[in-house]
């Protein structure tokens, strides 16, 4: 039996495969913290949901070591099997937003967090298309922009794999392609307790943390426990005027812009004549049918539903 050992699913394939270089940085620090461990490497996201679902029910505290893309199917597979386990994270993946967030944003950070841990009851957004749940998130979900680029960049990863790996290079690029392509701004309605907002939108964001986009604090008042999602929604604006936006979002200043609007509340429902993707933590959202295209969507907060370890000096 496992025992008080903590199980860790390692992605290999994380950031592009860099993920695989800093295993053995890993476990060295594993072993100087002395934590107890088992370490799984993963041969792919099917084989990643399995263990998850095997692990959860012999294992007290389940760790992903992985980007945010991982640390997302961990969690829904969790949601899934309505696990209660203590979840982890160790970010080495190409964006790390959530380990950013919640402190453990080094190797070093989440070994420690791991010998010691705070365990801070956090919540998780749900997108819901027809009141049925289709997936949870512990960081943002987008639509416009971000959905596209997204998109693009795992398109790149597979025809260019040398220009994937070049984040920044490969998100100008697919950027520039939603400008040149139409594909933005895209026409929405988006309701809450906050108000309504209605009009041609670039991006619409909904965040349960501060951080999106490998650093950007788009969401600048988003707090993972306080039982609402913040939104950020960029107007219809040039590509220089985003590029500006970007550039202030690097510290959070980008909420001053004209074309910025911030909302918060616990359920937001975003509609459009125009059908639009939804990307949520790296991962393209769906229908269990397949379908990838809505015109209606609905996100809103569960409260405390995910047990998460963070540093003990965090608030729990």
């Amino acid at each position: 039996m496992p025992g008080e050992r903590i199980s860790i699913l390692y992605n290999p394939s994380a950031g592009m495969g860099r993920a695989l270089q800093r295993k053995l940085k890993l476990e060295h620090l594993l072993k100087h913290f002395e934590v107890r461990y088992d370490l799984i490497m993963t041969r792919s996201e099917d084989h990643l949901k399995a263990l998850v679902r095997e692990h959860a029910k012999t294992y007290k505290t389940l760790v992903g070591a992985g980007g945010d893309s991982t640390f997302h199917i961990m969690v829904n597979e969790l949601m899934a099997a309505s696990a209660d386990v203590d979840f982890g994270m160790i970010g080495v993946g190409s964006s790390n937003d959530m380990t950013m967030e919640f402190g453990v944003d080094t190797l070093e950070k989440a070994c420690r967090a791991l010998k010691n841990p705070g365990v801070r009851k956090i919540d998780l957004g749900c997108i819901s298309a027809e009141k049925t749940p289709l997936r949870y998130f512990v960081g943002q979900a987008n639509i416009g922009l971000g959905a596209f680029v997204n998109k693009r960049v795992a398109e790149l990863a597979v025809l260019k794999p040398w220009l994937a790996k070049r984040q920044t290079l490969a998100g100008i690029l697919g950027i520039r392609k939603a400008y040149r392509s139409r594909n933005i701004p895209l026409p929405l309605i988006i309701e809450s307790e906050a108000g309504r907002a209605e009009g041609e939108f670039t991006a619409a964001i909904f965040s349960n943390i501060k951080f999106w986009a490998t650093g950007k604090i788009i969401n600048p008042s988003a707090v993972p426990d306080d039982g609402k999602l913040e939104a950020c929604l960029i107007k219809n604006c040039s590509f220089l005027r985003l590029a500006r936006i970007s550039r202030l979002a690097n510290k959070g200043k980008h909420v001053e812009a004209g074309e910025v609007e911030i909302h918060r509340a616990p359920c937001f429902e975003v509609s459009s004549e125009k059908p639009f993707e939804i990307q949520s933590d790296g991962e393209m959202v769906k229908t269990p049918e397949g379908r990838t295209t809505f015109h209606r969507i609905t996100f809103c907060v569960v409260p405390r539903a995910l047990n998460l370890i963070c540093p003990q000096a965090m608030p729990l």
